[in-house]
């Protein structure tokens, strides 16, 4: 009977553990929900712009966007930017992701986007940790043309050595377009206490605005499938079955 309570002593100790994990998010503001102007959609910017540093643990220093549901104008430094969609009577089905609320727009022209980042911290090493986020595509109001849009996702150390780089697919998008929100996930291992999360939108053509969307960055650390769980507790279970056959030797003896 001892045995038998230590195993399933084990096995809820460490599947507690592994639940503990899962639900430890590192990311901060993953939804981007957390943004200083409130209710007005507007360029974000550590560099320049009027959203200047508003968005709660990210940087950057390129041309991107907040744009929050209900008000589909935003202002950047080149002036008054919105998306084809509802808000212009365009029926493209432009919305917001499966989370809804606040979203990134990035230009994807690398001569006026750069990247979006936010430096993970309380890693630890040789842990592996899962990145997910959902992304879509889209087209500036008033430009014409198709275009297409990918991310490029990297984390790298306190070097700037890149230890993993994931590439969404590149999506194609008629002028005037909308490519529905998608989901991506991808792997890592951490080497140090802390990495830096990048994402980088790549598009084109340049002067036909392709836009990258981004929302719902999440990471966390990975446990096991439940697949390994069940050979986890059948090997503790083994154990106790082999300890109950010596002590019943020992007690026939």
């Amino acid at each position: 009977m001892k045995i038998k309570s230590l195993i399933a002593a084990a096995v809820l100790a460490v599947a507690g553990a592994g639940s503990a994990q899962a639900a430890t998010e590192l990311v901060v503001n993953g939804g981007f929900e957390t943004w200083g102007l409130g209710a007005n959609s507007d360029e974000f910017s550590t560099q320049y712009g009027p959203g200047n540093g508003q968005l709660q643990g990210w940087t950057t220093t390129g041309l991107a966007f907040v744009l929050v549901p209900g008000d589909s104008t935003a202002v950047g430094r080149y002036g008054g930017f919105s998306f084809w969609g509802p808000a212009n009577g365009t029926t493209n089905g432009l919305t917001t992701s499966s989370q809804g609320g606040n979203y990134i727009a990035s230009d994807s022209d690398r001569g006026f986007g750069a990247p979006v980042s936010q430096t993970l911290n309380g890693l630890v090493v040789g842990q592996t940790y899962n990145v997910s986020f959902e992304w879509a595509a889209a087209q500036q109001f008033n430009f014409f043309g198709p275009t297409f849009e990918s991310w490029e996702v990297y984390l790298t150390d306190s070097n700037n050595a890149q230890i993993v780089n994931f590439q969404t697919e590149t999506v194609n998008n008629p002028q005037a377009g909308f490519q529905p929100w998608r989901g991506e996930r991808f792997s890592f291992v951490a080497t140090e206490a802390s990495h830096v999360l990048t994402f980088f939108a790549n598009g084109g053509p340049g002067g036909e605005p392709p836009f990258a969307l981004l929302d719902n960055v999440s990471v966390t650390a990975a446990v096991p499938e439940p697949a390994s769980w069940a050979m986890l507790v059948a090997g503790f279970a083994l154990v106790g079955a082999a300890a109950r056959r010596r002590h019943l030797a020992v007690v026939a003896a």
